[in-house]
């Protein structure tokens, strides 16, 4: 990007909830311009045909991206928010919806492509692939067999963004931090599973944490439960994290795209800092997919091309939310301090500090693990 009884699959915090609360009080930036929908290599030589059903994150439900999307290719939206990537995965295999486009976390591109539920894109198909920072051309968490299943959109980094008057920088690059007594009751998270048993069991030197089940995943659940004095809330979403942290109720936030609370804590003012531990971050990123089976390919393709266009993705990193993009050209749509603000000077440096956090290979039993750090 985050509860059968329990399941990851349906988390307690959905990114829907997260991303509603994210943003600030800013307005949306309209689009600098269309989609040139023309080129052979945006949506081939087929007709467009719609309307499109897309079932996505909050976010790309943004007036002005569907009414771009619509004025340059005549095409209708309709965008459905997603839950959870588990939901997501339900609803198309349901099939009660007929979804042309989904919008999935990377890490479950396999677990797609695998149900034989989304198509291969060929990346000559889509010009602004070229466009992107060069750390999201060829990732392996949006391929399947060796072909390309999900296009990169939005991202985050998780580490601690904090007080430096509370909380020195040289402290924040152990992460160890997070179990410091002397923060008692002033760490924030918000209910996202796979985030934290991630992180922890990336913290206690596990290379694949994601495989952790037994005695292992019980290692990052005593973890986890040990880091509950410090623990002042697991909030429900993003803007009761960022409000406590701006109030200075909370002194430090891990994780909680860390680069999001950050931004959006310095447009309210507060003088905080990001720092990934030196024992690393995590990041997460969100792709775009196309459905098996659609009746309109190639106005799914089309629209795969105009959201990881560089005016599309400046109205996703400029507008309510804040969030980063893949493509790098937003840069120079951007002044310099928007980009100062959003990170995006830093985010090489910070991704290169960052694994890509992966989905949990026994979700059940995850979601157990979480349901017993919470109830602790």
């Amino acid at each position: 990007m985050i509860r059968r009884a329990p399941s990851l699959t349906s988390p307690s915090l959905s990114r829907r909830d997260a991303l509603r609360h994210a943003g600030t009080a800013a307005l949306f930036a309209a689009l600098a311009g269309s989609v040139d929908v023309s080129r052979p290599a945006y949506a081939g030589t087929e007709k467009l045909t719609g309307p499109l059903n897309v079932l996505a994150w909050a976010g790309y439900d943004d007036p002005e991206l569907m009414k771009g999307f619509t004025e340059a290719t005549g095409v209708e939206l309709n965008v459905k928010e997603a839950d959870s990537n588990g939901a997501q995965l339900d609803l198309v295999r349901a099939g009660t919806v007929k979804f042309d486009v989904i919008n999935p976390d990377a890490v479950w591109t396999a677990k797609f492509a695998r149900a034989g539920l989304t198509l291969p894109i060929d990346p000559a198909s889509l010009p602004s692939m070229g466009d992107f920072f060069p750390m999201f051309r060829n990732r392996p968490e949006t391929m399947y067999e060796g072909k390309l299943y999900g296009v990169p959109t939005r991202f985050g980094v998780n580490g601690f963004v904090y007080w430096p008057d509370k909380i020195s920088p040289a402290s924040a690059r152990e992460a160890a931090l997070a179990w410091d007594p002397a923060l008692k009751e002033r760490v924030e998270i918000i209910d996202w599973p796979e985030l934290y048993l991630w992180m922890a069991g990336l913290w206690l030197g596990m290379p694949a944490p994601e495989t952790a089940t037994g005695p292992e995943l019980q290692k990052i659940l005593d973890r986890m439960i040990a880091f509950r004095p410090n623990m002042r809330a697991l909030q429900a979403d993003m803007g009761t994290v960022k409000s406590d942290l701006v109030n200075r109720e909370a002194w430090m936030v891990w994780g909680a795209s860390s680069d999001n609370v950050a931004t959006t804590a310095k447009l309210a003012g507060a003088n905080v800092e990001l720092t990934i531990p030196d024992q690393g971050g995590a990041m997460w990123m969100e792709t775009l997919q196309i459905v098996r089976g659609t009746e309109h390919l190639a106005s799914a393709l089309a629209y795969v091309n105009y959201m990881t266009s560089a005016k599309a993705a400046k109205q996703m990193a400029w507008g309510a939310d804040k969030f980063a993009v893949t493509n790098a050209k937003v840069m120079e749509l951007l002044t310099a301090e928007q980009v100062k603000i959003l990170g995006l000077d830093k985010i090489e440096e910070w991704a290169s500090k960052c694994r890509m956090s992966q989905a949990p290979v026994d979700e059940a039993a995850w979601a157990d693990a979480w349901q017993r750090f919470k109830t602790a």
